[in-house]
């Protein structure tokens, strides 16, 4: 039943092209033409280039992949998690679903499907970012370069994707819970916003890592990116980034347990 309700989920998303293309698709894409419109200013306007330019295309794919969590990035995911989540509110169709399946993997599938596009939508990123990094190379004459730290790179490249994916799954599983309680993809929307930007406002101001800065979860993830993107010889202790990891995950299970609790006892004949 919860295979039927995922393909389901997944098929109603692919019919949804809006909310795929803002939600998951027009970050990534508006930052590869920004970073390339300021490529073609800085040639053409300027007429300057820095001797001696080289461009790093690995670790930008991977940087880009590190900030696709950040406030700018979380507005149009959470456009596509109020979609997923909260747009059978809109529409008045949770009524023709319940009776098909049960109310848990209904709520699952749905989960299960922004995880996958949202995993798209981070390959989408780091694609992106290759292609404005070689468009500025050509623009800049920069010559490309390999990351220093050869193949031990697609390690640290998967961990920082992994964790960045989790700060993605808890925006996600935040506008679920969100969408569940005010019935509304407006509101799963702006008061997802406002969380994720009070506790990015948080995390920016840290000086020290405590338990309570790491239960802030964009704190948390700057924590383990840095901890796993960091070379061999000068990567920080663990304690931090396992705790920090733990209270991420304990987060997202949080936030999607309560989602699905509060749906299981909601009266869906008020929506």
């Amino acid at each position: 039943m919860l295979a039927d309700a995922i393909a389901a989920e997944r098929f109603r998303l692919s019919r949804d092209r809006t909310a795929l293309f803002w939600g998951f698709g027009f970050a990534p894409l508006v930052a590869m033409l920004f970073s390339m419109g300021i490529d073609v200013f800085t040639r053409a306007v300027l007429h300057r280039t820095i001797p001696g330019e080289t461009t790093d295309l690995a670790n930008r794919a991977m940087g880009a992949v590190a900030g696709a969590s950040g406030p700018f990035t979380a507005l149009f995911l959470l456009i596509g998690a109020a979609a997923i989540f909260a747009g059978d509110y809109r529409w008045e169709t949770w009524r023709l679903l319940t009776p098909r399946n049960s109310r848990v993997n209904l709520l699952a599938a749905k989960l299960i499907v922004f995880a996958e596009v949202a995993a798209w939508s981070l390959l989408l990123t780091a694609f992106t970012s290759v292609l404005a990094g070689l468009f500025g190379s050509v623009v800049n004459h920069a010559t490309l370069v390999a990351p220093p730290n050869g193949s031990a790179f697609l390690g640290h490249f998967a961990g920082v994707f992994v964790i960045t994916w989790l700060e993605v799954m808890l925006i996600g599983a935040l506008a679920g819970l969100i969408g569940v309680v005010t019935r509304s993809t407006m509101g799963a929307v702006i008061a997802g916003l406002v969380v994720v930007f009070v506790q990015s406002t948080l995390a920016a101001t840290m000086q020290a890592t405590t338990w309570k800065s790491l239960a802030i979860p964009a704190y948390a993830g700057r924590i383990l990116k840095g901890f796993v993107a960091a070379p061999d010889e000068v990567r920080p202790e663990a304690g931090p980034a396992g705790l920090a990891l733990v209270l991420v995950l304990a987060w997202l299970i949080v936030l999607a347990a309560g989602a699905v609790a509060l749906f299981r006892r909601q009266d869906l004949t008020k929506e």
